[in-house]
């Protein structure tokens, strides 16, 4: 049921919460049985999967997904690219601006070769992600506002031959859980919201996590998959 909130009234404490309120919604038996690979979309997702996985004793990975910019606005996300370079375009935006096909094609390419090839070397050695062929997967992020970042992950992976993937999610605008229930299996959410503003509102308190902190959950992680992997 979709709610509305003032801006008082949180909905989780912390990221601790709001994992613990999402494992209980999970369908926790059928993810162990059938072994799923768990994904984070960005990196607050981290210390949520992180305890899940743990909880749940399976994988986890990273799929690294960034914005590409309207030209000289840096706030007017376009499109979205993918470690697997796949690519999102919001074309009634770029229709809007008069943006050509061909920036939105080259700023891909130079986020991909400026920013994911920097992040998949700091957070997986450049390591590539782990295989979904023909696995099913349950994207996971703290927060679904836009449905960018989801729309791009679950593009990549289904061109990775995934069988089955399902998203995961404390909270979600209630118009994009309408609009990405008919492209995903099953989507887990504790929290539909009419009105959706942003995902930190909903959170009392929503550290910024640095990048040290990230490295450290990951290389320390028994389920970080990556790293099994290659015994890191």
């Amino acid at each position: 049921m979709p709610v509305n909130l003032d801006f008082n009234n949180y909905l989780f404490k912390d990221r601790e919460e709001a994992g613990i309120k999402l494992l209980e919604i999970l369908p926790k038996e059928m993810i162990q049985k059938e072994d799923w690979l768990l994904l984070c979309m960005s990196y607050g997702s981290v210390p949520i999967v992180e305890m899940i996985a743990n909880e749940l004793n399976v994988d986890y990975d990273l799929i690294f997904v960034k914005p590409i910019f309207a030209p000289n606005n840096d706030e007017c996300q376009i499109a979205m690219v993918s470690e697997s370079e796949e690519i999102v375009i919001h074309h009634n935006l770029v229709d809007s601006f008069g943006i050509s096909l061909d920036y939105v094609y080259a700023e891909a390419q130079r986020k991909y070769q400026d920013t994911i090839l920097d992040c998949l070397y700091k957070y997986r050695k450049s390591l590539p992600l782990s295989d979904v062929m023909n696995r099913k997967v349950l994207l996971i992020d703290e927060g679904c506002e836009t449905g960018f970042s989801t729309a791009c992950a679950l593009k990549s992976v289904i061109m990775l031959g995934v069988k089955k993937v399902s998203l995961a999610t404390p909270i979600i605008a209630d118009d994009l859980y309408y609009n990405l229930d008919v492209k995903v299996d099953k989507i887990y959410t504790n929290n539909r919201i009419k009105d959706f503003i942003e995902v930190k509102y909903y959170y009392e308190f929503l550290e910024d996590l640095k990048s040290k902190k990230v490295k450290k959950i990951l290389e320390e992680s028994s389920r970080f998959l990556p790293f099994k992997r290659s015994n890191i």
